[in-house]
């Protein structure tokens, strides 16, 4: 199943950024205007509240779309702040969904949607729970509800900031240069 959802997720990643390729190539210029567009009506601060936002709460809305908007606009000629702020402001939302999932445990409907678990299904939790934060931190699953649902299974706090730190802020920093790289080469 791990192997099989691997591949599904790579194939995924492979096919996001080969349509970024080519809208990147096809589009550039009209990228160019469009993102300026959007940083200079909301400028960097609100493109780091629009990712707080989504990557704290479950929303449709990819953060990814930021990095293209940095990728396209004129904050990609002084790039590397810009991200590593935006990795950042990931994590701390990380963190702050976690907080909302240990707070959405106490609530009786969510107990019975994630089940009552023995001593050894929480032992297993806590032994494997790094890598499941890794997974939401590293790969284009949803990072909000992965440390909600640590927040609601009771993985450490530390366990979610480590995973967090270790590949959430590198993910970043790649998926930002493989969008950057994507349109005309001049």
């Amino acid at each position: 199943m791990i192997k099989e959802n691997l591949i599904k997720t790579l194939a995924g990643l492979a096919i996001l950024f080969l349509a970024l390729a080519v809208l990147g190539y096809w589009f550039e210029e009209d990228m160019r205007i469009a993102t300026n567009w959007v940083v200079d009506r909301i400028g960097f601060a609100g493109l780091c509240l629009i990712l707080l936002v989504t990557d704290t709460l479950v929303t449709p809305f990819s953060p990814d779309i930021l990095l293209i908007v940095v990728a396209k606009s004129d904050l990609a000629d002084n790039w590397f702040p810009y991200v590593l702020i935006l990795s950042l402001i990931s994590v701390i939302a990380g963190m702050l969904g976690w907080c909302i999932g240990r707070w959405l445990a106490h609530l009786k409907f969510v107990q019975k949607l994630y089940g009552q678990f023995n001593e050894e299904q929480r032992n297993f939790i806590q032994k494997y729970g790094f890598w499941a934060i890794v997974l939401g931190a590293a790969t284009p699953l949803p990072y909000s509800a992965t440390c909600w649902t640590a927040g609601i299974m009771r993985i450490k706090w530390t366990t979610v900031l480590a995973a967090s730190l270790f590949f959430r802020i590198p993910r970043v920093i790649v998926y930002y240069l493989i969008i950057a790289s994507t349109g005309h080469f001049y």
